[in-house]
């Protein structure tokens, strides 16, 4: 370590233009990073419910759609030429490749479908629908269809005249109770809330809705569509203003959320600098310290960020605090090099004398450094890859940043230095304290210790993934069209694959049907109540075979019963010209007939057929309290090839995951660290004290956040593990330079070393602590926990490790 510092003294220009080259490549490989807010980097990689629903938002989901709500104060029914003119215009987009406005709109033909209606009525529902085309059955549905004619709706009386029997309500009922399609109102055009004041309209956009250019170019369209059809409807007289646009969806969220990562990782590298900045100029009254000790930093930081970007290319939202983190773990060698340098030449040595005295406690700088960043990278081997980048990019910041000290700061120390103490009255009077109240502080330490630790077994976890996710405008917005539409929420995912359609249809209802029987709280619905599997079909047909009831006689039983009723006798032409399809046991609904006749983007939620192979899904919608466990031992029992996945199910999964994974970050960093400082110190017995304070205000800080009715999640609780790192480098200060040089005894050591410790933990805090300001939850946390947990630390650490020493060292000597 001599000779390094004593090289970068001497070829300071050599040293300085290596590391402005460095900053200079790392800010060329800065501009290839971009933004990425997919909630699924935030999940384990491993977890088979996680690959499933990859799968599934790959091949059905909605991640690629975008909720367009029309909304208005006096009902949305009155400003249909508003919406309709934006539907046309959204149709000729560029960037849009569909749009779903409503259920019945043109190029989707439900006649096909209609006339098979009791095929998806199931065998007794068909059975049901057949009784009424005899009577007395069919003068009792032919008089309710009276009654409807009574409301002033166009539609209601196209339908009556379509449908006299009612079997269109009977499979409009049936559809509601499986939730196969969403409870419609056939008085209103298109997807309308309760309330009538909102509409929906789904679009299904050309490009991803991570792809954040895209995102800027589908949004800037929108608008300036947007501007276009209002003044379109401004011309012809009409009021435009009245009706509000609002998008929704995963387009929306990754345009915020990118937004939200740059205002974060500025805002969060400006606060903790600027803070910093103010901390250390205050300590030591000299603006080199701000060239010698940021400069490091700051081309660390481009450095990282420029590798990263030419390896992965993104970030996520969780490490959108890494610049803080770095400048705030990083000027911690900083700080403790020069105190110590400042030292040396107090005492009367030249400047090359002092860089080289100053080596032992530069020895502990990239012991204590190693340590952090070593606990960081441990972060690689966690089953999350947000917390993988955030390992690795603070872990190499730390490492680059240690690199660029040791060589930087030789280079550029000032040959002058001040002669004030700093801090010494303050430091004389923490090593007195604690000489003179040793006993105490370790017994006031244990109880403090068992009695916090009693208060963290309440410590409160959330190990939601929606803990996790970015807090936009946008998402907030989704939640609400929800909850408006009844859009089903939290659903159950069962996924199936198979290259025969009527085997894949069989195991979907099959499935339905256990869980109509084992758990009947639990609604499901699939593609089969489109289109059935060939053996309902089959039932079915041999019940229409079996009734016998032909074309001519359904007409004329209910032309009769129309006559009674007072109805003109053309008035149900409209359904006799489709009765000898619908009382045809020959015919059968097929997934190539729904595609030919425009019903695709309905198909599509359910079925999709992709390189010989289809794949199924059946949606379950279990209540709040539903057993996780108990539904997927359900699902296995139908077929072990079934795959269960969803939001739930990934929870379910994260809470059985947690203990494996949280027990091994904890064993891989203390170990690490363990190793790090055996190597140096060669004696168990130091490794014990040095991690001794970290262990305790780990407990300490559990009990407090505790108290305090915190809720951790699981990003802030993985991402504290590597606090041993950052805790433990305080201890090692100390006993570095009480053990390896032996320069003085513990009570000197401490008012030497003590106030530069108090600094580093200090500057750690504004780089951590800044996150507390987030907006975004994890960080915000992560925030409040580094807070608590450091400051913890560091009193365990300048108290409670020397005062154990010193009655070590006495009772030793007793003996």
């Amino acid at each position: 370590m001599e000779s390094v510092l004593s090289f970068a003294s001497r070829n300071k220009a050599f040293v300085i233009a290596c590391a402005l080259v460095s900053a200079v490549g790392g800010g060329y490989l800065v501009t290839r990073i971009s933004f990425d807010a997919n909630i699924l980097r935030l999940l384990p990689r491993q977890s088979e419910s996680v690959r499933a629903f990859e799968r599934f938002l790959q091949d059905f989901g909605s991640l690629d759609h975008l909720y367009l709500e029309f909304d208005a104060d006096d009902g949305i029914g009155e400003h249909g030429e508003f919406v309709d003119a934006y539907v046309d215009a959204l149709r000729n987009a560029p960037e849009i490749e569909s749009v779903d406005s409503q259920l019945f709109e043109p190029g989707k033909d439900w006649a096909y479908l209609s006339d098979r209606e009791l095929y998806l009525l199931g065998e007794d529902g068909a059975k049901e629908a057949l009784s009424r085309f005899r009577a007395p059955r069919v003068n009792e549905e032919v008089l309710h269809a009276r009654e409807l004619l009574s409301m002033p709706s166009e539609q209601i009386k196209a339908m009556v005249r379509q449908d006299p029997l009612g079997l269109l309500t009977m499979l409009r009922d049936r559809m509601g109770a499986e939730k196969g399609v969403a409870a419609f109102d056939p008085g209103q055009e298109g997807y309308v809330s309760r309330d009538g004041r909102s509409r929906l309209v789904i679009v299904k956009p050309k490009g991803q809705p991570f792809d954040n250019d895209f995102c800027k170019k589908l949004f800037a369209s929108l608008n300036a569509l947007e501007a276009k059809v209002r003044q379109q409807i401004r011309e012809a007289g009409d009021s435009a203003d009245a009706v509000r646009v609002q998008a929704a969806g995963a387009y929306r969220v990754s345009l915020e959320a990118e937004q939200l990562i740059r205002r974060e990782g500025i805002i969060n590298a400006l606060g903790s600098l600027t803070l910093l900045v103010l901390v250390v100029l205050s300590v030591f009254r000299t603006p080199w310290v701000l060239l010698f000790g940021f400069l490091p930093l700051a081309i660390a930081a481009v450095v990282t960020l420029g590798i990263n970007g030419a390896v992965h290319g993104t970030l996520s939202p969780a490490t959108s605090g890494f610049t803080g983190m770095l400048f705030g773990l990083g000027i911690d060698g900083v700080v403790i090099i020069y105190v110590r340098y400042l030292e040396e030449r107090r005492s009367g040595l030249s400047t090359d004398l002092a860089i080289r005295r100053v080596s032992g406690t530069a020895s502990s700088v990239v012991l204590a450094q190693l340590t952090t960043a070593a606990t960081f990278l441990a972060l690689l081997l966690i089953d999350f890859p947000t917390l993988q980048d955030l390992g690795s990019l603070v872990g190499l910041g730390i490492i680059c940043c240690l690199i660029l000290t040791i060589l930087l700061m030789p280079a550029l120390l000032p040959a002058h230095a001040g002669s004030r103490e700093n801090n010494s009255a303050t430091a004389e009077r923490l090593s007195g304290f604690v000489i003179r109240s040793a006993r105490q502080i370790v017994w006031a330490s244990v109880v403090a210790t068992l009695a916090l630790f009693a208060a963290a077994t309440t410590l409160r976890l959330d190990t939601s993934i929606e803990r996790l996710q970015a807090q936009t405008q946008g998402a907030t917005l989704e939640r609400e069209v929800a909850t408006r539409f009844s859009l089903p929420q939290d659903v159950l995912i069962a996924l199936y694959e198979d290259a025969d359609i009527n085997a894949l249809l069989g195991v979907q209802e099959r499935l339905q049907q256990s869980l109509a029987s084992r758990a009947p709280s639990v609604p499901a619905s699939g593609i089969s109540f489109l289109l059935p599997s060939a053996s309902r079909q089959q039932r079915v047909s041999e019940a229409i075979s079996a009734a016998g009831i032909t074309a001519a006689e359904a007409r004329q039983n209910i032309q009769a019963a129309a006559k009674s009723a007072g109805f003109r006798e053309d008035t149900f032409e409209p359904f006799f010209g489709r009765v000898s399809t619908l009382l045809d046991p020959a015919e059968r609904i097929s997934y190539d007939g729904l595609m030919a006749h425009g019903l695709d983007s309905v198909v599509s939620r359910f079925l999709t057929h992709r390189g010989g192979q289809y794949e199924g899904v059946v949606y379950l919608y279990p209540p709040p309290a539903a057993d996780i466990g108990a539904l997927e031992a359900i699902v296995r029992d139908v077929d072990p090839r079934l795959r269960l996945t969803g939001v739930p199910v990934i929870d379910h999964d994260l809470r059985l995951q947690f203990l494996p994974q949280f027990t091994r970050a904890i064993a891989v960093g203390f170990a690490a660290v363990a190793v790090l400082i055996y190597a140096v110190f060669r004696s168990v017995r130091h490794v014990l004290l040095a991690l001794l304070p970290t262990l305790m205000g780990f407990v300490w800080s559990a009990g407090i956040l505790a108290l305090a009715r915190i809720s951790l999640d699981l990003f802030s609780l993985f991402a504290a593990v590597t606090f041993i790192g950052i805790a433990v480098d305080y201890g090692i200060y100390l006993l570095f330079r009480y053990e390896i040089e032996r320069s003085a005894d513990m009570g000197q050591v401490l008012a030497r070393t003590g106030p530069a410790i108090v600094i580093a933990c200090v500057t750690a805090l504004i780089g951590f602590g800044t996150l507390a300001n987030s907006s975004y939850a994890p960080l915000h946390v992560f925030g409040l926990v580094s807070l608590v947990t450091l400051s913890c630390c560091l009193v365990a650490s300048i108290v409670t490790l020397p005062a154990l020493v010193i009655e070590l060292e006495r009772w030793s000597s007793a003996r």
